[in-house]
């Protein structure tokens, strides 16, 4: 075979082989074929997409890249749960820790931002010491002793998925249905998990812009779910406004203590009902039941205690955990009701702040990012502030990255 045929070949809009599928991306693994060719290829995925065939088998050779877990010896009904990518996402902090502390295991792999949105790797790098990189070993230690465990790609889980994941951020080839869907569900699957929920985040804000694209990945995620024997549930979250009032790698760990301890928001209801389906699930009971369970926890302090306890076993010193930034702050130029909030430009703008990377030579300023003070709906006064913005850059805030609010 030949990787400019095969490049060639998508480019054209034709469907690939098992094989092509194979000796391009496992070459690429083996450093058989270079950054650009690759990233030829996955522009003309992009561009051109992938059947549900194609991006099964490639699901597949992400998989057999590396290990698959099997924690059948540690529990029946493990969980596990991932989103699509939004702004303002901290829903992981928040549910492992219910659903632990409701009595569930729940295994996680995460993984770090692609573009606009943060990962959960970043948020927990914020916190002082946090261990992100844990041996397979560790890894099912604190799932069997904590009941959450969450974990970057080690070196032999799932590799291929880990450099496509980083050469995708660098070469504009983030937003692909079938990649985003072989890359989450390759990671799921090879972490051991038997009921997986995935929150497809759908909007500006979003990897996935349309409810189209968002019903087409839920029906192809649930085939790839049947085809490896798990049982693979969706829900559709909108991502035109940020999730949570916080959108940076430590604000976000902040909010989510802020959660767990009681906060009602827009990030507590989305966090309740994606752990009541796990827990109804997970313990056949009905959905009532489990948010009963829900709330149970976070009123009794239970489930910030086992954030706390997780934590604590991947060596994270949460107390530890600041920000440490330079503030400037948006005020409002008019009088009226706050009418969006768009996530998008929120997003770019957390990323020009520091909260993401574009490229492997900057680095992530776990302070930087953007604090909400208003909620779509609510009433402003002329010069009241909207916003504080977190840095540590020397950059210039202009009109447009500041540009995110409407008011009338």
């Amino acid at each position: 075979m030949n990787i400019i045929d095969i490049i060639n070949k998508k480019r054209l809009g034709k469907e690939l082989s098992y094989k092509e599928l194979e000796y391009a991306f496992l070459g690429y693994l083996n450093k058989q074929h270079e950054d650009y060719q690759m990233s030829s290829l996955l522009m003309a995925i992009v561009i051109n997409g992938m059947t549900l065939e194609e991006t099964i088998d490639l699901t597949d050779i992400f998989i057999k890249s590396g290990d698959v877990y099997d924690l059948s010896s540690i529990d029946k009904n493990i969980v596990d749960k991932h989103s699509t990518g939004g702004v303002g996402d901290s829903t992981t902090l928040i549910v492992g820790p219910i659903v632990a502390s409701c009595g569930l295991k729940m295994a996680k792999i995460s993984g770090r931002g692609l573009g606009i949105t943060g990962g959960t790797i970043d948020k927990l790098e914020s916190i002082p010491n946090f261990d992100v990189k844990l041996t397979k070993r560790e890894f099912l230690h604190n799932l069997k002793t904590v009941g959450f465990v969450d974990s970057s790609q080690t070196t032999n889980l799932v590799p291929l998925d880990k450099i496509i994941y980083n050469l995708r951020n660098n070469s504009g080839t983030t937003e692909s249905l079938p990649l985003i869907v072989s890359s989450i569900m390759s990671k799921k699957i090879a972490s051991g998990a038997d009921i997986i929920l995935i929150d497809i985040k759908v909007g500006k804000g979003a990897l996935v812009k349309t409810k189209k694209d968002a019903n087409l990945m839920s029906r192809w995620m649930k085939e790839i779910g049947v085809h490896y024997n798990k049982k693979v549930v969706t829900i559709i979250t909108d991502m035109n406004t940020p999730l949570s009032n916080s959108i940076g790698n430590a604000l976000e760990v902040e909010e989510a203590m802020q959660v767990l301890k009681g906060k009602d928001c827009k990030l507590y209801e989305v966090s309740k009902e994606i752990s009541s389906i796990l827990i109804s699930l997970a313990k056949n009971i009905s959905m009532e039941e489990a948010q009963e369970e829900v709330e149970k926890s976070i009123i009794s302090g239970r489930a910030y205690n086992k954030f706390l306890e997780f934590v604590k076993s991947q060596k994270g010193d949460i107390k530890k955990l600041k920000i440490d930034a330079n503030i400037k702050v948006i005020k409002s130029k008019y009088n009226g009701t706050l009418k969006e909030i768009d996530a998008l430009k929120i997003g770019r703008l957390a990323l020009k702040l520091g909260a993401g990377k574009i490229n492997d030579r900057e680095t992530i300023d776990y302070s930087a990012g953007v604090k909400l003070y208003k909620n779509i709906g609510d009433k402003v006064k002329k010069g009241e502030i909207l916003a504080t913005l977190y840095t540590n850059k020397n950059i210039k805030i202009t009109e447009d990255d500041i540009n995110c609010f409407e008011i009338n």
